[in-house]
């Protein structure tokens, strides 16, 4: 990890987000205190303060009675590309400020989400015409994406609500953290656009699920918008589902091309098969760094799997010991005996 003076970069990116127009991001969006860390260091509210586990991923966290940002410094970014992810993040205290309702159930889907050919290709279709509506809003292509999404949402209902509501949170954040790269960086914000249109339209990249969640709830509220009377407030939410709901019921929808089925469904297989590779090589490599039985408190959700009773987690693993919390830093595999209690975590390499 590169070596960052926390109070430089803290001080850039206090002087960058005062240029940002937090008015035209989010309806009654403001401002909130952020902190810097890294592995031994924490600065916030310009002082250096003690780091405890409470500054852990990127995030909003409650600190001393109030709700701030904060972001674990481990690369240098463009000072623009830096101040929209701190504010995503101040988005997120946002959200929790104002009693948004919508949280996804992370660890349940990790259990309980089921990686579908039909699902998975409906949805292609749906991110196909999203890219369409950005280039210019047509009723009839957003009557389309609407069917198909009540259509998934009475076949796949399980599938369905994880996604919108991770997408109602995720999407929400970085519908905003897109608006202040065009407020700040144009070029950045075409670079985020063209990242947009290059992986929702690929199939290894609805994996897992959750993180193609960020770019098609930001394009479906773009789109909403355009629609005409997004509602901007906390209540009902997802918006997407309150649509959803005073619609007739869908019988079939475009699931894509037989070639299109068929890359959809090699990428379900991919996807699995690798997970599959994880556990087994991990498990046989035999490196126990913990033994349970251990209430989990969380794994990092961004990125983390699923395979045949075991998660995988990224830099950290969230528990509880004789009810206090413990972090433990690294890459991991849980073997779960049910969806809260921890078994034995393996070192992954």
């Amino acid at each position: 990890m590169m070596n960052m003076n926390l109070e430089e970069k803290y001080n850039q990116l206090k002087e960058s987000i005062a240029k940002v127009d937090f008015a035209r991001l989010w309806e009654g969006f403001t401002p909130l205190k952020f902190a810097l860390y890294n592995d031994t260091e924490c600065y916030f509210d310009g002082r250096y303060i003690e780091k405890t586990d409470d500054f852990c991923a990127n995030t909003a966290i409650e600190y001393q009675g109030e709700i701030i940002a904060i972001w674990n410094v481990m690369e240098e970014m463009e000072i623009s590309v830096f101040t929209s992810k701190i504010i995503h993040e101040m988005f997120h205290g946002f959200q929790e400020k104002q009693g948004w309702d919508c949280w996804p159930k992370e660890t349940e889907a990790l259990f309980n989400y089921r990686y579908r050919e039909e699902n998975l290709s409906i949805k292609l279709r749906e991110n196909k015409l999203l890219l369409e509506l950005l280039e210019g809003f047509d009723r009839e292509k957003y009557r389309e994406l609407l069917a198909c999404r009540k259509y998934r949402s009475e076949r796949f209902p399980y599938e369905f609500g994880y996604e919108c509501r991770g997408e109602e949170i995720e999407g929400s954040a970085n519908y905003v953290e897109w608006q202040v790269l065009r407020q700040l960086d144009a070029r950045k914000a075409d670079q985020l656009t063209e990242d947009m249109r290059r992986t929702m339209l690929m199939p290894e990249c609805f994996f897992p699920i959750r993180i193609s969640g960020y770019y098609t709830g930001a394009l479906l509220i773009n789109t909403m918008i355009s629609a005409g009377g997004y509602n901007y407030g906390p209540a009902n939410r997802p918006v997407i589902m309150q649509t959803l709901d005073g619609m007739e019921p869908v019988s079939e929808v475009d699931a894509g091309t037989e070639e299109e089925r068929r890359q959809m469904a090699d990428a379900v297989a991919s996807y699995t098969a690798e997970s599959k590779r994880i556990v087994e090589t991990a498990v046989a490599a035999n490196e126990v760094v913990l033994t349970g039985p251990r209430e989990l408190v969380t794994v990092n959700i961004y990125n983390a799997r699923f395979y045949n009773g075991y998660l995988t987690s990224t830099y950290f693993l969230m528990y509880l010991e004789n009810g206090e919390r413990k972090m433990i830093q690294g890459n991991f595999v849980i073997r779960m005996k049910d969806e809260k209690t921890i078994d034995t975590v393996y070192r992954w390499k």
